[in-house]
């Protein structure tokens, strides 16, 4: 990999579990920046990075958002450089809003996302609908009914399908696509329950294929952006991209460019889009995510290094070093089937509460360079007969099964990321649940 310059600077990024944190804390720490990783939870990939100098600890933001804020600032004023280096917070995911609205509390320190106004403007869902209503931009037709009797009118008016959702999840979750009234209805009751003190949407169908407009704004100015198709999504109609492919980006910027611009946008955001492939169409804005998105390794890998210009943006004032995008170039993430066998090995191979307990410590002598150490410990989370080196290539194996052209982020230059995704993605499996930003 080619480096291009240095970067002196101390680096805090969060939601440390996230591959969106792994891209964004290999991007910087690639080029000399000190990572500092941060979560709710302990084992997270960060954590497992050689990048990443160390990880600290926050309340849950969606649990105790006071707490976790709280929690954060303590973590900035502690790690505080004293040289004059350049000093940031990157949040990586969904936090990013909640730290938005208290940035006015982080004293010294460049948050690099846009301001709380421009955020609520766009995000969640019914606030985008909101603003579109006043912007000549071909979107969704959007009703907001918040009762029942609100509910019948538009089930009686519209025509069918459309998609009925509430107005901040990821990843399609509580998304329906219904074809007519009763099941419109059904919906909304069923919605209204899972989400009581939220805006419930109903959208109009809107045709084509989707795609995931990915860019960097200058206070409103679109300075760099890409564009990727899902190829495939899981579930296959909700779902998020499992394989993605680069395409021109021509025809969707200065749809994003005359949103953006018209909230001062200053940062990175991710806009979906349905659009037919019919060069004589206009794509259909769909909704906005605040944020960076689930696909930033295709981005990364597709020649945009949006991690990399952010910190440009933010500190330097301006993007200097941009890349040509690779168009054509395509990536996938990991099938249902690998995520099973992983779930298989998991049960057989590994002790996670001690290996849980004593990741702390393995982390420590691996920064010591103390490797004889860290491997034995690791060894004894690991059932008798299990070696570091054959649960690693066991998930490399597992990858390269699936035939994927490029897999998520398991980095030669950072070995362990592999083997804390499997420990990572198996123990999620068997919780239940898999993160957000793999469904979205």
């Amino acid at each position: 990999m080619i480096v291009k310059k240095t970067i002196n600077a101390k680096v805090i990024i969060t939601y440390g579990r996230s591959l969106i944190a792994l891209n964004i804390a290999q991007s910087l720490g690639r080029r000399g920046a000190e990572i500092i990783g941060c979560d709710d939870v302990n084992m997270t990939l960060l954590s497992f990075s050689k990048f990443v100098k160390q990880h600290l600890l926050y309340a849950s933001p969606q649990k105790k958002p006071a707490q976790f804020i709280e929690d954060l600032i303590d973590i900035v004023e502690k790690n505080r450089p004293n040289d004059g280096r350049p000093y940031l917070l990157i949040p990586s995911f969904y936090e990013a809003r909640l730290i938005a609205k208290h940035r006015d509390k982080f004293k010294d320190i460049i948050i690099t996302i846009p301001d709380f106004k421009a955020i609520n403007a766009i995000d969640p869902k019914d606030h985008l609908a909101k603003t579109l209503e006043n912007i000549d931009i071909d979107s969704p037709r959007t009703w907001f009914p918040k009762t029942q009797d609100d509910i019948n009118s538009v089930a009686e008016e519209t025509e069918y399908p459309v998609f009925i959702k509430p107005p901040d999840e990821v990843g399609g979750r509580g998304i329906s696509k219904v074809n007519n009234a009763s099941d419109l209805k059904a919906s909304f009751k069923q919605l209204k329950s899972n989400y009581p003190d939220k805006q419930i949407l109903v959208q109009q169908n809107a045709t084509g294929r989707d795609y995931c407009f990915c860019g960097l704004f200058d206070q409103g100015t679109l300075i760099s952006s890409m564009v990727y198709h899902n190829n495939q999504k899981f579930p296959m109609k909700t779902g998020a991209g499992v394989v993605r492919e680069t395409v021109d980006d021509e025809l969707f910027k200065p749809i994003a460019a005359k949103l953006m611009k018209s909230v001062g946008w200053h940062g990175v955001c991710e806009i979906d889009f349905m659009w037919d492939g019919n060069a004589e169409t206009t794509p259909m804005l769909i909704e906005v995510n605040p944020r960076f998105w689930s696909g930033l390794d295709h981005s990364i890998k597709s020649n945009i290094d949006f991690p990399y210009e952010l910190y440009q943006l933010f500190v330097d004032g301006k993007v200097t070093d941009k890349n040509k995008v690779k168009i054509g170039h395509k990536t996938q993430l990991p099938g249902m089937s690998t995520l099973a066998a992983i779930d298989v090995f998991m049960d057989e191979a590994v002790n996670f509460d001690k290996l849980e307990e004593e990741w702390p410590i393995i982390k420590k002598h691996l920064h010591d360079v103390n490797i004889t150490q860290a491997v034995n410990l690791l060894k004894e989370s690991l059932d008798e007969g299990i070696s570091i080196e054959r649960a690693y290539h066991k998930f490399k194996n597992m990858l390269d099964e699936t035939k994927k052209a490029q897999a998520i982020s398991i980095a030669d230059d950072d070995p362990f990321v592999g083997l804390g995704a499997l420990f990572i993605l198996g123990s999620l499996i068997r919780h239940g649940t898999l993160p957000p930003e793999v469904l979205r």
